[in-house]
């Protein structure tokens, strides 16, 4: 009994362990947007390609499945590239038109539009802690946003996140439900190559145009600070709820305005802060409360 409850402790710590480290190099991405000079459009081009040829070459040498025989998988895998193209494209705009910080921020309302939508989806009951954290996440982010105005910037830039929110929950929860026989690796070169094919129409920068230390931080951005970390993200989900995902990887928000603060120079309000420490709280309680407590099995 007691090497059935290990392996399914370590196997938690595991996921956790993945998660966090999802959370820290998704908070990198965010300084992107300012780094590199390029519309978001073009940004998130560029990224996906180097991001879905690094995953298609990995896939193939661990002789992974990429292709993918049942046309109902194959539309589930298509509509949930598609729905990672909207989020990838107005999570970058919103931090171009606004700041890191509201972009960033307002997009993680993800964790509260999936506590409730995927109960709906997967047909479970709805737990009242869950409701609890994703509110505080809420909380969080009402604190981090300092204004509603229309005539205001940072609106366009929390719409902009929400829509990014929307559009990677339902994705989440469709992974989670409807893909867990393929690769977190295939999934993403999927993801990767779906939204460069359907981006690329619109790209205003000619590859030729771009700059040698362009090309270095995209192919930064697309290898270490999205292939890793999202693989890590979409084996999470086969292991474990979409809003569990959610809630953990939502350390992402005070990671990058940590680094924005340090990197970029961008201020920090108290109330950013203190949003900030709300979000922490709720992603710290939900690794706690997905920890199989240590055994008391002396067998």
């Amino acid at each position: 009994m007691d090497d059935g409850y290990t392996l399914v402790r370590n196997k938690a710590f595991e996921i956790l362990i993945h998660l966090h480290v999802a959370a820290l190099l998704l908070g990198g991405t965010a300084q992107f947007s300012k780094l590199i000079e390029f519309p978001a459009i073009d940004i998130i081009t560029y990224r996906t390609l180097v991001c879905g040829l690094l995953l298609m070459a990995i896939a193939l040498a661990l002789k992974h499945q990429l292709l993918i025989r049942k046309p109902a998988q194959l539309l589930f895998m298509l509509f949930c590239s598609a729905l990672f193209t909207v989020h990838w494209g107005a999570y970058f705009h919103a931090m171009k038109v606004s700041s890191i910080a509201v972009g960033i921020v307002s997009m993680f309302t993800f964790p509260v539009m999936t506590v409730f939508m995927e109960p709906l989806i997967k047909r479970t009951r709805i737990d009242a802690g869950d409701i609890a954290l994703a509110l505080l996440v809420l909380l969080g982010v009402y604190l981090m946003v300092p204004s509603f105005d229309l005539d205001n910037p940072v609106t366009e830039g929390v719409a902009f996140g929400l829509l990014s929110a929307f559009a990677v929950a339902l994705r989440n929860i469709l992974v989670s439900k409807y893909l867990g026989s393929y690769s977190p690796f295939t999934i993403m070169t999927y993801h990767s190559l779906v939204s460069c094919a359907l981006l690329v129409p619109f790209a205003t920068v000619d590859p030729a145009d771009i700059s040698f230390d362009n090309w270095l931080l995209l192919v930064l951005l697309g290898s270490v600070f999205t292939a890793i970390p999202h693989t890590q993200k979409t084996y999470g989900l086969q292991h474990s709820s979409a809003k569990t995902v959610s809630m953990i990887v939502s350390l992402q928000v005070v990671y990058a305005c940590i680094i924005a603060y340090f990197l970029l120079g961008e201020t920090m309000e108290l109330w950013t802060a203190v949003g900030g420490a709300c979000v922490l709280f709720a992603a710290m309680a939900e690794s706690a409360r997905k920890t199989p407590p240590p055994s008391h099995h002396t067998s």
